[in-house]
């Protein structure tokens, strides 16, 4: 199949561009594109492009280059601080980390003194293996706790560490928030 062409293509283009195609010296061309296929195509599909590009230029408007410029140093500024706080954050969960586990191992180390602090807790032990109920046990601990409070300075101490703790625990979580 052969493409149709017309020797008057480049003029009714010519003449669409520079918007003689509407005015009285147009009138010629018009009717040459109303009786040639070639033409009437390319007429067409000027006025088609022609329509989309005045939608696209109302529709869409481009930002200034100062907010552009703006938006991109605000952008790198952001992209520099994350990546200069990688190496703060790296060390802030290896902290937790070790912390977790040297709590841990002096928990263990130190066992036997935390169970002499809480003062009867070996006697709490050996109910909650004789009984086999929590609820026993449970009562039991928390009554021998109400006891030795009075009697030793380690309940005042682990209470006291236990409130601190929820201090920190509550401040931490406010500043965090707030980022």
């Amino acid at each position: 199949m052969k493409i149709p062409q017309c020797d008057r293509e480049q003029q009714v283009l010519d003449a669409l561009r520079s918007g003689r195609w509407s005015g009285p010296w147009g009138e010629e061309l018009r009717r040459h594109a109303a009786g040639c296929t070639a033409c009437s195509e390319v007429v067409l599909v000027a006025e088609a492009l022609r329509l989309e590009e005045g939608q696209a230029q109302t529709e869409m408007r481009l930002p200034s280059a100062g907010l552009v410029w703006w938006k991109a140093q605000l952008a790198a500024r952001r992209a520099a601080e994350e990546y200069a706080a990688q190496p703060i954050a790296w060390v802030e969960r290896m902290v937790r980390v070790f912390g977790g586990l040297a709590l841990l191992g002096l928990g263990f180390w130190q066992w036997p003194r935390v169970l002499g602090w809480l003062g009867g807790s070996k006697s709490v032990l050996r109910i909650a293996e004789s009984s086999g109920g929590i609820a026993d046990w449970a009562r039991e601990f928390f009554r021998s706790f109400a006891e030795g409070f009075g009697r030793s300075p380690g309940y005042l101490l682990l209470s006291s560490g236990v409130i601190f703790l929820a201090l920190v625990a509550s401040a931490a979580y406010a500043v965090w928030r707030e980022e």
